[in-house]
C-alpha cells in the first residue's frame, strides 16, 4: 500500500523536471514532420484545384466562367506560396543551443499561421469563388428562369461559405491547442500531456 501524499509529491516532482533536450528535439522533429505532411496534402489539393479549374477554363464557353477559373487558379497559387513561406525552417544550430526556445518558437509560428488563416489561406480564394458563383448564376440564367439561377447561386455560395467556415473553425481549434502546448512548455510541463 502506498502513501497518497508521497505518490502526489513524486508525480509533481516528475512534472516539475520538465523535458530533456533530447525529448524537446524529438518533439521539434515530430512537429516538423506533421507540418510537412499537412503541407504536402495541401500542395496535392492545390494541384488538383489547379487541374480542375484549368479544365473548366478550357471547356467553358462563356468568358465570365473562364475569368472566374483563372482567378481561382491564381488564388490557389497564392495559397501554395503562402504555405511555402510559412513552413518550419530547420535550424540544427538553434536546436543545439536552446531546444526549449526552438520548440517554443516553432509552436508559436504554427499557432500564428493557423490563427491568421482567414487572411493568407481563405482570402486568396475569395475573389475566385465569388466570381465563380456569379459566373454560375450567369450561365444558369441562360438556360432557366432567373429565380432558379439565383437559387443555384445561393446554394453554391452557401456550400462555399460553409466550407470556409469549417476550415476557419478547424484552424482556430488547432491554434488553441498549440496555445495550450505553448503554455505547458512555458510552465515546464510536458506539452502533450493533459493537465
Amino acid at each position: 500500500m502506498s502513501d497518497p501524499f508521497i505518490t502526489l509529491w513524486t508525480a509533481q516532482e516528475r512534472d516539475a523536471r520538465g523535458l530533456s533536450h533530447d525529448e524537446l528535439a524529438r518533439r521539434s522533429r515530430l512537429l516538423q514532420r506533421r507540418v510537412l505532411r499537412r503541407d504536402l496534402i495541401e500542395y496535392a489539393a492545390g494541384l488538383l484545384v489547379i487541374f480542375i479549374f484549368g479544365r473548366f477554363a478550357l471547356d467553358a464557353q462563356a468568358w465570365p466562367m473562364r475569368v472566374a477559373c483563372i482567378v481561382t487558379i491564381v488564388g490557389t497559387c497564392a495559397v501554395m506560396w503562402n504555405l511555402w513561406r510559412r513552413r518550419p525552417h530547420d535550424d540544427p544550430a538553434a536546436l543545439a543551443r536552446d531546444a526549449h526556445g526552438y520548440l517554443r518558437s516553432q509552436l508559436v509560428e504554427q499557432r500564428d499561421a493557423l490563427a491568421s488563416v482567414a487572411r493568407w489561406y481563405l482570402g486568396p480564394f475569395m475573389p475566385g469563388m465569388t466570381l465563380f458563383v456569379g459566373a454560375m448564376v450567369h450561365e444558369s440564367a441562360q438556360r432557366m428562369p432567373l429565380a432558379a439561377a439565383l437559387v443555384i447561386g445561393a446554394i453554391g455560395a452557401g456550400v462555399i461559405a460553409a466550407t470556409f467556415w469549417m476550415v476557419l473553425g478547424l484552424n482556430r481549434r488547432a491554434a488553441r491547442s498549440l496555445d495550450q502546448q505553448i503554455a505547458a512548455l512555458d510552465a515546464g510541463r510536458d506539452p502533450n500531456q493533459p493537465e
